[in-house]
């Protein structure tokens, strides 16, 4: 065991794949923001959080409040918390988060100095340094004893999850890091709005108009939208209407992400890609789904339904254009409901988006399947040597990794956030007012602080909710416009009260897939070489550039244009990156055997 655990220090993920793949495009302070595998694992019921809170509440070798010191690049202020989770946590745990924040440039120098915060996150996108790096950096106080001493929730009940810290992000079997977001499947889902995180969301009522066609194929589908464009060539206004539209200023997101994953297929790193049906790596520029995906934008280019400036403006250009009805497909949950609020919104509620047939039929993230190691290797908690007062801090997390502290970061304070209303616990018209005033007004009540919470957000709890009020179906019901009624009526689903509902029976059909079943393998993956990296890097910039020359082609020139395009990153070293990750995932699969097996 011991021998093995030294070998698989190296073996540190440097960004969850799950989480990565939605950088810069996850839940906003607003939606609040992974299972476990045995009875170790459940979610503790509320009296035991109700102990957990008395516990915590008398404090560590101190009395009375004290600051610890926490990097989170969600909060708005750094310095000493004064809003109302925060001071919420200080009146139960008797601490008052004290946030220091920046880029990863300045976690490296506070690394260097020595001068890192009391409570850390690991995540290599984020501090630009992995979970080994920092554990090797001798800066990082080992929890055992803190935990058997001071933190009974944690130690009964985050049993797998702390096994598996110490078999796999330990240096020397002690417990470093406690991973967080932890979700136990029970037999209510927890359903998204629109039936997906990604998606390829299309304009219902114009779907409609057009006599709502039948579609088996992605040529049906892209016809289907050339004839949508066709019925609305122009807005009121007189803008021009493309069916298809993007941007280009988040990497190679549009070319990787949405469509990949209704195929099935999530973007890992370096060049990669991970089919979450068949479990399984592949090299993403050589592989079906990209290709499938660069067939479909050529064809949409040359049937004239692709906006060219896909290829020049920037995200905000993008939302502009969604939300003044200039574009008729949109990619992920977010901007559903930004479309499809600023339609109700402007007195247009029965326009809006849903997720119609493509002949694409994965359903990414329609809900959360088990996750006992919850996020595993991306942002698990650690307390660093300058932590101010360890006791105070562990005895702190203890509670927030119960289930009244998991209500708390996700949901809010009761009587300001939530409330209970005839036995149902629900948001409070006060907080929905403030929100829909406010963009930031939740980050400014201290919600960026769900990175500390050792349940998910779409944990079930004890009184049958999710941690996040705001996923619970009573709650998105609130959020339903005429377009969503129309569509769940169109859908022989008359239990639906949301269209994620719809999207759920599907599921349950057959007709769309999901799989939820955890795969140990992609939390277990280490970083390549540094020359891999670099080739990658040179790899992903020739990409950037030549996706735009094979959409742009002629559909007579697509394979050719094809050919060109791999040998051209085959000549700044692609098949060297695709040889080493899949070495690197073979070895990341037969640890995961083996801790299996045991």
């Amino acid at each position: 065991m011991k021998a093995r655990m030294k070998k698989i220090t190296a073996l540190l993920l440097s960004s969850a794949m799950a989480v990565s793949m939605l950088a810069g495009c996850g839940s906003s302070g607003n939606e609040a923001a992974k299972s476990d595998g045995g009875a170790d694992n459940a979610a503790p019921k509320n009296q035991e959080a109700q102990d957990t809170q008395g516990e915590a509440a008398e404090g560590g070798e101190s009395e009375g409040e004290t600051e610890i010191t926490f990097w989170c690049k969600d909060s708005l202020e750094t310095g000493p918390q004064n809003t109302t989770i925060a001071d919420a946590i200080a009146e139960r745990t008797g601490v008052r988060l004290n946030v220091v924040n920046g880029d990863a440039q300045k976690f490296k120098v506070l690394l260097a100095g020595g001068d890192l915060p009391g409570i850390v996150n690991s995540n290599y996108g984020d501090l630009g340094v992995d979970a080994n790096a920092l554990l090797e950096s001798g800066q990082l106080i080992p929890l055992d004893e803190l935990i058997e001493e001071h933190a009974p929730n944690l130690k009964e009940r985050f049993a797998d999850a702390i096994e598996y810290s110490k078999e796999f992000l330990s240096n020397d079997g002690q417990l470093y890091y406690l991973p967080v977001q932890i979700n136990k499947v029970t037999d209510k889902k927890v359903v998204d709005r629109s039936g997906a995180n990604l998606a390829l969301y299309t304009r219902y009522d114009l779907y409609k108009q057009i006599g709502s066609p039948e579609i088996k194929s992605i040529d049906d589908y892209l016809n289907t939208l050339k004839a949508m464009q066709d019925a609305e060539p122009e807005t009121a206004d007189g803008k021009k209407t493309y069916a298809i539209s993007g941007w280009s200023d988040w990497g190679l997101w549009m070319w990787t992400i949405p469509y990949q994953a209704m195929a099935g297929v999530t973007n890992w790193s370096y060049g990669m890609c991970y089919d979450m049906v068949n479990k399984e790596p592949l090299a993403t520029y050589y592989s079906e789904p990209f290709w499938d995906c660069m067939k479909y934008y050529n064809k949409a280019y040359n049937m004239g339904i692709l906006d060219p400036e896909i290829f020049t403006q920037k995200y905000d250009n993008y939302m502009d254009k969604l939300k003044n009805g200039q574009t008729f497909v949109t990619y992920a949950n977010w901007l559903y409901n930004t479309a499809n609020d600023t339609y109700a919104a402007a007195g247009e509620p029965e326009k809006g988006f849903e997720i119609i047939p493509t002949g694409l039929t994965y359903m990414y993230n329609a809900y959360e399947g088990e996750k006992p190691f919850g996020w595993a290797q991306d942002y698990p908690l650690a307390l660093t040597k300058n932590c101010e007062d360890p006791v105070k801090a562990i005895k702190m997390i203890d509670y927030l990794f119960s289930e009244d502290g998991a209500r708390l970061l996700n949901s809010g304070v009761e009587g300001v956030h939530w409330e209970v209303v005839d036995g149902v616990p629900q948001m409070t018209q006060e907080y929905r007012d403030n929100v829909a005033a406010n963009p930031t007004y939740a980050q400014s009540e201290g919600f960026a602080y769900t990175k500390l919470s050792g349940l998910s957000s779409s944990q079930i709890l004890s009184d049958g909710y999710p941690s996040s009020l705001l996923k619970a179906a009573e709650e998105v019901k609130k959020s339903v416009t005429e377009v969503d009624r129309i569509f769940i009526a169109d859908s022989d689903t008359p239990d639906a009260e949301y269209a994620g509902q719809v999207i759920e029976a599907k599921i349950a059909s057959g007709e769309y897939q999901l799989k939820t079943e955890m795969d140990l393998t992609p939390t277990l993956i280490k970083e390549p070489s540094d020359e891999t990296k670099n080739l990658s890097a040179q790899v992903d910039e020739y990409v950037k550039v030549g996706v735009a020359d094979v959409i742009m082609a002629p559909e007579a020139e697509f394979e050719a244009k094809k050919a060109a395009f791999i040998e051209a990153i085959e000549g700044k070293g692609y098949a060297e990156v695709v040889a080493e990750m899949e070495g690197i995932w073979g070895e990341a699969q037969k640890i995961a055997q083996e801790f299996a097996a045991e």
